[in-house]
């Protein structure tokens, strides 16, 4: 017998800088990030990226 797993949504808002906090956490814990996180990581790097200068992104990710 196959249960179903409920339909979680979430649905917020993230300010600039909770964005740009919680890209630097998981970049610096991608060795533990949790298995099937990896598509949202991908997302949040990217917004994070895109949005910043190419001088900023070498400061932001060093």
């Amino acid at each position: 017998m196959i249960s179903e797993v409920p339909a979680f949504k979430l649905s917020y808002n993230f300010t600039a800088e909770e964005i740009s906090l919680l890209a630097r956490f998981l970049r610096d814990n991608m060795d533990n990030l949790p298995e099937g996180l990896e598509k949202f990581y991908k997302s949040l790097e990217d917004s994070v990226y895109n949005s910043l200068s190419l001088e900023e992104a070498r400061l932001f990710y060093s």
